[in-house]
């Protein structure tokens, strides 16, 4: 039941700071969009929105039509055809307000980046001096939400305490000066360049000479630790019922054992935050750096070292993704990788998502299918909080490890997997890998959102949301 003209403006202004908070937000990006969508759908639903963007081109094609029918002297045809086009018209003018948020929440949508990220702020065009601003408004949007959206209140309350203790980036301590990455400082000295505030710059140049100091420069890994500690595993014990309901989807349980020993030494090489420069005016070809690694590692899992070290690598829930390869539990697809030419195995998840094979899919489909059903999955077939859980393409790390059990990567096939590859003009590319060809197991890729094919399936998991926020 549609709601009146005065009620839509009541609710217009909680609509809007749901999808900012999405924006900003970005760990649970997925639950302000379906919190707003399901406000929006009271004055505008998802089938009439898209009914809305066929009467755009149907007005386009009208007035074509209304040309046509003036250059044959056919003044019916044009009075008919104009009565037409102005209802179509006064029909959108009428929805113009909802149908921007409808563009925000219904239409296509990239996973946004987090600015609070170790090093991502400008990625995700924030300033590191903004960040407070951004973390105070944060703080402002949920304190409304918290009054006029009783029915989650405990989750914004969460989030408001969440963000009061953050401190960003850029935060002083009272008893020591602050270990600052080079490249905040470089960007705060560029910002005193063009204020003309050269009195500041001298001491910004100061500073970079210190931090550019033998022993005092802080590395890439202990930035990292210093922003995102992880836990030290993602143990969760799934009740009967929903491993039952799991069963039905094709989800099996895993436990996955930790490999953080194994790995941790290899977290000083992760992308500092400056980017590396494309090469001979080619494009996306980037001068990979030599890794001291030991001879013994395969030459496709320095390929994927090398990429973390000039990449930055985010999640889908837009956060800094550093594998940490601590133990975790899990849910996930567990189906033998399909020669070429034998058919692709179906699964209760894909008909529960509305999808009706596995191949074929480009990551934007993947994404937008999962932020409109994964939440009602999640509740109503496994009964699980989406607060706490979230349905994923497999993650690149828990692909490694559970496929060398399973015998993964011997296939000439690739699978999607959760995350994005930054590239160095800030866009992004959708994680994939496992083909035999190409490393096997070790594989690593990105590939535009766009692509599709019939070699790249998808493999859904249910992974613990608090393993996305280190």
């Amino acid at each position: 039941m549609k709601v009146t003209n005065g009620q839509w403006q009541d609710i217009r202004s909680l609509v809007k700071d749901l999808t900012s908070l999405s924006q900003s937000d970005t760990l649970y990006h997925d639950l302000y969009r379906q919190r707003a969508c399901a406000y929006l759908e009271k004055q505008l639903s998802r089938a009439d929105y898209h009914t809305l963007k066929q009467h755009h081109a149907r007005m386009v094609s009208l007035t074509n039509q209304i040309r046509n029918a003036m250059m044959h002297h056919d003044w019916q045809e044009v009075r008919d055809l104009s009565a037409l086009h102005t209802a179509l018209q006064n029909e959108d003018n009428d929805k113009a307000d909802v149908e921007l948020f409808g563009d925000k929440l219904y239409g296509s949508f990239d996973i946004p980046i987090d600015p609070f990220s170790p090093g991502m702020h400008q990625i995700a065009g924030i300033k590191s001096k903004e960040l407070p601003a951004l973390q105070g408004e944060i703080v402002r949007k949920l304190e409304r939400l918290i009054k006029t959206d009783r029915g989650w209140e405990a989750f914004y309350q969460a989030r408001r305490k969440t963000f009061s203790n953050l401190k960003p980036m850029n935060d002083q301590h009272d008893d020591q000066e602050p270990l600052e990455p080079e490249a905040l400082l470089e960007e705060e000295a560029a910002d005193a360049l063009e204020n003309n505030n050269l009195a500041e710059l001298g001491q910004l140049a100061e500073k970079i000479l210190r931090a550019s100091t033998p022993g005092k420069k802080i590395t890439p890994s202990e930035l990292y630790n210093q922003r995102h500690r992880a836990p030290e595993n993602y143990h969760f014990t799934f009740a009967r019922e929903t491993l039952t309901a799991a069963e039905k989807l094709g989800l099996q349980s895993f436990s996955v054992p930790s490999h953080y020993a194994e790995y941790a030494p290899f977290s000083q090489f992760a992308w500092n935050p400056t980017y590396s420069q494309v090469q001979n005016n080619r494009h996306n070809v980037l001068q990979v750096p030599e890794i001291p690694l030991p001879k013994e590692i395969p030459q496709a899992m320095k390929s994927r070292l090398q990429l973390f070290a000039i990449h930055p690598f985010i999640n889908s829930a837009g956060i800094r993704y550093l594998p940490t390869m601590v133990a975790e539990d899990a849910l996930v697809e567990n189906f033998p990788e399909p020669e070429a030419g034998s058919p692709l195995p179906q699964s209760g998840i894909l008909q529960a998502l509305g999808l009706k094979q596995r191949n074929y899919l480009n990551r934007k489909q993947v994404e937008s299918v999962l932020a409109e059903k994964g939440y009602d999955i999640l509740i109503n077939d496994l009964g699980l909080d989406p607060v706490e859980f979230k349905i994923v393409c497999i993650p690149p790390d828990l692909h490694l490890r559970i496929g060398q059990d399973r015998g993964w990567g011997q296939q000439k096939i690739w699978t999607h997997f959760d995350g994005y590859m930054i590239m160095a003009d800030s866009s992004r590319r959708a994680l994939a890998g496992g083909d035999v060809r190409y490393g096997g197991i070790y594989d690593l890729l990105g590939l535009s959102s766009d692509y599709d094919s019939e070699r790249i399936i998808v493999r859904f998991a249910v992974v613990q949301r608090r393993r996305l926020q280190t």
